[in-house]
């Protein structure tokens, strides 16, 4: 038993490196496809339109793939071939496959015929022009193309990584970036239409780089409805608490798009927001996202080999580490976020009020990244124990929330940067809910001294980190948004300094965390 342990917990870390090497890889040609968009369309109108359509159209594969389906079906999918039934497992593939095409192609023809009635209502406003509006609904209905491509994308990721296969999925995300990228070099022939052919030629890419790792685990797929299969129905069940969720969720970010749309210079606001929460979800999907996708197959396993304490021990590890990441990074964003803004994007067509709008919602939105991190990892458990509707609640609740936080902030006179602190304050407040919620589920989970005092500590060590950054930042040539910036001439001065500043900053956390918990330890040890 002890070997089998060894053994699993190799395991477990050789696929955190895999599945994080190509969260490194998928935010690094994303963040070369965000270069790209912004050196040719900035925070225009024709930006906006782009992340306004993708916007709506990601609904229909982050409600009824992305996330819905992916957390329902492979705990099911698991305890199939645990029970050695790979024939069975497939079968329930097969038919949760159908079905999601059913729903997919009801979904993408409803949306195609009443995109001319839904943009008006969601960004019809001061911020955007009957022009961009109708921009929109053309990119809209071509947007269409994705979900299905995309839908199959992720069902085949879903089917890997419950079988512990991560490379290939892994790899998926970056070819999706990849054919956006080579739209968007069309830019010059081709304006905003070429990226957006990238997207759905990149959704292609993203669902056959898949298909040989399938193949290579012994797919045998065939469509069918799955009459007679209970534990279709089960899937079913499972996910229909978490399709409301889902829904919720995503409709709040498309609703604080919404509300950006309708300020005075709205879609410049509008895309400043896209590009600051882009920045925001880079720590996030190198550091949460890639340990919690990891976890989640381990996490369901263990449930249904009723190994409670194992459970525990491995929600906490994962929890910490993620925290242990992103306290530092959230530091990071609030202190030279601007700098690697400015660094990142300010060419071209992404000008200094460009700019202005993106570090001001940059600001707002870092303040969520720990508590959205540590969300992720705790809505995976109880989706691992097929306990779905608390966290779906807790987030209609997070939502309600944020769009009220939103619209008062509004109100009061806040610009583009109080839609992000309301999005940071409702994530954090929904962070704490989880955490309150899952500690009966899984008794004695927070009740353990060591986790508080490293947690603790990197907490201080962020502080510090954060400090020094601070008192860095008019040292970086271009390092403040107030000044004086050419790209052509400064961007080198710009990088160094970030470079030199982000790597000190680091050492001193990890010195800092590593001397602190080595103190901790000698304090305790009996002289």
């Amino acid at each position: 038993m002890q070997l089998r342990a060894v053994l699993r917990r190799l395991s477990t870390q050789r696929n955190s490196l895999i599945v994080m090497g190509g969260f490194v890889l998928s935010r690094l040609t994303g963040l070369l496809r965000d270069i790209v968009a912004s050196y040719y369309f900035g925070t225009s109108a024709d930006m906006a339109a782009y992340s306004a359509a993708i916007s709506t159209v990601d609904l229909l594969y982050l409600v009824i793939i992305g996330g819905a389906l992916g957390s329902s079906f492979i705990p099911v999918f698991i305890e199939l071939w645990e029970r050695e039934q790979p024939e069975r497992a497939w079968e329930l593939a097969g038919a949760v496959v159908t079905w999601a095409l059913i729903a997919l192609a009801i979904a993408s023809v409803a949306l195609f015929a009443a995109a001319p009635w839904i943009v008006p209502f969601l960004y019809g406003g001061q911020g955007f022009t009957p022009a961009t509006l109708d921009l929109i609904v053309a990119l809209t209905r071509l947007f269409l193309l994705s979900p299905l491509l995309l839908g199959l994308g992720g069902l085949a990721m879903a089917a890997l990584n419950a079988r512990d296969r991560f490379t290939m999925p892994s790899l998926a995300p970056s070819i999706y970036n990849i054919g956006i990228i080579g739209g968007a070099l069309l830019a010059p022939w081709l304006g905003i239409w070429g990226m957006a052919w990238g997207v759905v030629i990149g959704a292609l890419g993203y669902l056959l780089i898949q298909l040989p790792a399938l193949v290579a685990i012994g797919m045998r797929l065939q469509l069918h409805l799955g009459r007679n299969l209970p534990e279709l129905t089960r899937v079913a069940r499972a996910m229909g608490p978490r399709v409301v969720g889902q829904a919720a969720a995503h409709l709040s970010i498309v609703a604080t798009l919404a509300l950006a749309a309708r300020l005075p210079d709205g879609d410049a606001k509008l895309a400043g927001l896209r590009w600051a929460y882009q920045l925001m979800l880079l720590p996030y999907g190198i550091f949460a996202l890639s340990l919690s996708t990891v976890a989640f197959p381990r996490l369901a396993r263990l449930v249904a080999e009723g190994q409670l304490n194992i459970l525990i021990d491995e929600v906490r590890t994962t929890l910490e580490r993620i925290l242990w990441l992103t306290l530092p990074a959230t530091a990071g964003l609030l202190t030279l976020g601007p700098a690697l803004a400015r660094a990142l994007f300010e060419r071209g067509a992404f000008d200094t009020l460009s700019l202005n709008y993106t570090a001001g919602a940059l600001t707002g939105y870092a303040f969520a990244l720990p508590a959205f991190a540590a969300s992720e990892i705790m809505i995976r458990t109880f989706y691992a124990m097929q306990r779905t509707w608390p966290p779906v609640l807790i987030g209609i609740g997070q939502v309600t929330l944020n769009l009220g936080l939103g619209v008062t902030l509004l109100i009061a006179g806040a610009d583009v940067s109080g839609l992000a602190i309301a999005f940071s304050i409702a994530n954090s407040i929904e962070a704490l809910a989880l955490a309150l919620l899952l500690g009966p589920v899984l008794p004695g989970l927070w009740r353990n001294p060591a986790l508080w005092r490293r947690l603790l500590t990197a907490l201080i060590a962020s502080l510090v980190a954060g400090l020094f950054w601070w008192s860095t930042r008019e040292l970086i040539p271009g390092g403040t948004p107030a000044a004086p910036y050419n790209w052509t001439n400064d961007l080198p001065g710009l990088v160094v300094g970030l470079v030199v500043a982000g790597t000190g900053g680091a050492a001193l956390y990890i010195g800092l965390t590593l001397n602190m918990i080595r103190s901790t330890k000698h304090q305790g040890t009996p002289g």
